[in-house]
């Protein structure tokens, strides 16, 4: 499987094949998904775009990712300035607080 370079996930192992010698699954593991530290918080806005918000805290919009890791509650990113209940529409999560963690040094 190829994945993009400077995807979180391009140096990930493979599964190792069956000892049985059958055709195993041929994806890659699971990564570790960190638990950073958060160090301020953020009040979500009108307007509010996770990838605007990882532009203003880490210089990056593609580090988004990182206030996902920082949010273990919510399951899909996009739920951390979108409420997206079942069965209504979807509106902001204006005044909701966002947990924003430490930039990380020399990684990806």
């Amino acid at each position: 499987m190829a994945f993009f370079k400077g995807s979180w996930y391009e140096d990930l192992p493979p599964f190792d094949p069956p000892e049985d010698g059958t055709r195993g699954f041929r994806g890659t593991r699971a990564r570790a998904i960190p638990a950073p530290q958060p160090v301020l918080e953020h009040g979500v806005a009108v307007g509010d775009r996770i990838d605007q918000l990882g532009q203003n805290y880490y210089g990056n919009p593609r580090d988004w990712r990182r206030l996902a890791d920082g949010n273990p509650d919510v399951i899909f990113p996009e739920d951390l300035v979108w409420d997206t209940a079942e069965g209504e529409v979807a509106h902001e999560k204006t005044g909701e607080t966002l947990l924003v963690p430490r930039r990380r040094e020399g990684t990806r």
